[in-house]
Parts: structure tokens; C-alpha cells; sequence
């Protein structure tokens, strides 16, 4: 009877057992490159969420980059502008201060100069019917000796005269005291510390 139980129970052969090992290491090797493309895919995963941090980071830079470009150019134009602004303002001031420096010099060219002479000439035609008389009349307070230079442009006859003006008195001068004036005769009024006058007569 036992001789027969061990005949019945088969024997393993050695290829059962080799390929009971083998699959025993395929499946382990099969779970350590699950393992690792887990790893891999995660690292991947965390490469490109780093990746995807990295260029929002750029992108955010780089908009921070035009922003900043963009005020700068708009502090230029408005430096710009400002020196335009400040040349005008110069160039204003610069002419106000010239028109301020031609008053001041034509006011103390002014105050530098003698008074006019104090005499106000008028004509009218002689009653002897020769040509027209001059008027001359002293309007200051002030016995004015004057010498009165005559010119006809027409004939060239020139003439001088001097003559003492009463203050608030007049003189005239007509074809009996040596000039017969005609329209267009050049009358100069000169006195001391005084500015000439000149008249054309009309």
C-alpha cells in the first residue's frame, strides 16, 4: 500500500519549480517598475507643476518688466515736456527782463535828457500879405532867450535869429524882422539847457 501512495504523488520536475521562480520574479520585477514609473510620474508631475510656477514667474516678470518700461517712457515725455516747459518759461523771462532792462535805460535816457524848450510856435498869414508870420510863445516862468534857426528847403536860404521871450509872453517874426516863412520851412528853437525844437511849418 505505501509503495502505491508514492507512485500516486507526482514528482516536480525542475522546470516546474524554474518557472514558479521565474514567475515569482517577474511579478516582483513587474512591481519595482511600477514603482519607479510612479516615481517617475510624480517627479515628472512636480518637474512640470515647477516648470508651469517657473514660467508664471517669468511671465509675471516680464510684465513687470513693461509696466515698468511703459512709466519710464512716460517719465521721459513728461521730462521732456517739463524742459520744453522750463525753456519757454526762460526764454519768457529772458525777454521780460530785456524789455524791463530797454525801460529802465529809456527812462534814465529820458531823465538824462534837458528839458524841451518851453515854447510853442504857431503861424499866421502877415497882413501885408507877405508870406506867413511865426508865433512864438514862452509858456514858462522864466525870461527865455532863444536863437531860432530858419531853413527853406526850397530855395536853400538859411538864417539865424535871437531873440528874448518875456515869461508868458510871445514873440513874432515875420517878413519885417528878416524871414517871410512859407509852407514847408524847417524851424529849429534851440535855448540853454534845453532840447531843441524843430517845426515844419505846414
Amino acid at each position: 500500500m505505501s509503495s502505491e501512495s508514492s507512485a500516486a504523488t507526482p514528482a516536480r520536475s525542475p522546470v516546474f519549480v524554474a518557472s514558479v521562480i521565474a514567475t515569482g520574479v517577474l511579478a516582483v520585477g513587474l512591481v519595482i517598475v511600477a514603482a519607479l514609473y510612479f516615481q517617475a510620474t510624480t517627479e515628472l508631475a512636480a518637474t512640470k507643476a515647477e516648470l508651469a510656477k517657473e514660467v508664471a514667474r517669468a511671465a509675471e516678470l516680464k510684465t513687470d518688466l513693461n509696466s515698468a518700461r511703459t512709466e519710464l517712457q512716460s517719465l521721459a515725455a513728461q521730462s521732456t515736456k517739463l524742459k520744453s516747459e522750463m525753456e519757454a518759461k526762460e526764454q519768457v523771462l529772458a525777454e521780460e527782463k530785456s524789455r524791463a532792462e530797454s525801460a529802465t535805460t529809456a527812462l534814465e535816457r529820458e531823465k538824462a535828457r534837458p528839458p524841451a524848450v518851453p515854447v510853442r510856435v504857431e503861424f499866421r498869414r502877415s497882413g501885408m500879405g507877405r508870406g506867413l508870420v511865426g508865433i512864438f510863445s514862452n509858456y514858462s516862468s522864466k525870461q527865455l532867450p532863444v536863437v531860432i534857426a530858419l531853413h527853406n528847403p526850397t530855395t536853400g536860404l538859411r538864417k539865424q535869429l535871437s531873440i528874448q521871450i518875456a515869461p508868458g509872453s510871445r514873440a513874432e517874426l515875420g517878413h519885417l524882422e528878416g524871414w517871410q516863412f512859407a509852407s514847408g520851412d524847417q524851424v529849429a528853437i534851440g535855448s540853454a539847457g534845453h532840447e531843441a525844437l524843430r517845426v515844419t511849418v505846414p
